[in-house]
């Protein structure tokens, strides 16, 4: 019996070790913090006041900026990705599934992690919560803003060189009703213009679908039937645009409307560029963040 239990607790002894190997080699940590009624999970890594924020697009978490977040702490930059309000680790709520409350989740973090002087990096949806907050009077403003591929409006519009027509928003909702594995698996093979590893597209599926279907839903309600255009002229503050080629006529019409806006096109890259491409994405966004 005295053998079972000496070989039993070398095993428990070298799996210890075997996971603190393993949360080791992390190049960031994982953390949650309080608040009001959710609990806002983040990554975090480097230190010193250059602060850097990742926010994800719908349904996203913050792993998706895997690339970026070593990158930039080894650089002297503290950075943090969150997972936004029902996306990721971060609290789910029944209510509040809008990107005016993103942008309320987003002020209050800010706060509360005393990042009042940070530039704030938004994909696609997170553009959304971004111009959410910089149009309103009672948000943080951030020193920098960086729209990743994101738009105002999601609609077609003849005054927009982008959008959805009707018919492709029903589809993309009763799609996202009907079979949520299969519309997720889609959507995220259509971020890559490039075919991609089976464990990127994996973790990427398995992560978009921890948000609830409801909270889904709802924010793409928003996310379609929004306009916030409005938003583009009250920012005051250095801006980049980033935005595959597919996307240069959104880049260039944003640009026009942002005073001292600055653009940048990726070529061969589909709108996860900074997964696709990292290399060229990082390195513009470190110009711009050096300047």
């Amino acid at each position: 019996m005295r053998k079972k239990i000496s070989w039993a607790s070398l095993a428990v002894f070298g799996l210890l070790i075997l996971l603190n190997l393993v949360g080791a080699d992390k190049p960031y940590k994982d953390a949650s913090v309080q608040i009001g009624d959710i609990k806002i999970h983040y990554l975090e890594a480097g230190s010193g006041d250059r602060n850097l924020v990742f926010i994800p697009d719908l349904a996203m978490t913050a792993e998706v900026w895997k690339e970026q977040i070593p990158y930039f702490s080894v650089r002297g930059f503290h950075v943090l990705a969150m997972d936004p309000r029902s996306q990721g680790l971060t609290s789910r709520s029944e209510g509040g599934n809008t990107y005016h409350q993103h942008a309320a989740d987003l002020h209050a973090f800010l706060e509360k992690m005393k990042l009042e002087h940070c530039s704030v990096i938004g994909w696609w949806a997170g553009v959304v919560t971004l111009l959410e907050s910089v149009s309103s009077p009672e948000t943080l403003k951030p020193d920098r803003l960086v729209f990743v591929g994101g738009a105002p409006i999601s609609a077609a519009d003849k005054d927009f060189p982008a959008g959805l027509s009707p018919q492709q928003a029903r589809e993309a909702v009763l799609a996202m009703q009907e079979d949520r594995a299969k519309a997720t698996e889609a959507l995220v093979r259509g971020l890559f213009k490039s075919q991609q590893n089976g464990p990127l597209i994996k973790e990427m599926i398995d992560n978009s679908l921890k948000t609830p279907t409801g909270a889904a839903i709802a924010l793409m309600f928003d996310l379609i039937t929004g306009d916030r255009r409005f938003a583009l002229a009250t920012i005051d503050v250095p801006t980049l645009i980033v935005v595959p080629r597919e996307r240069q006529l959104l880049g260039e019409y944003l640009q026009s409307k942002i005073a001292g806006a600055q653009l940048s096109v990726i070529p061969d890259a589909g709108p996860a560029l900074f997964l696709e491409k990292p290399q060229t994405f990082n390195q513009a966004l470190e110009d711009f963040l050096n300047k």
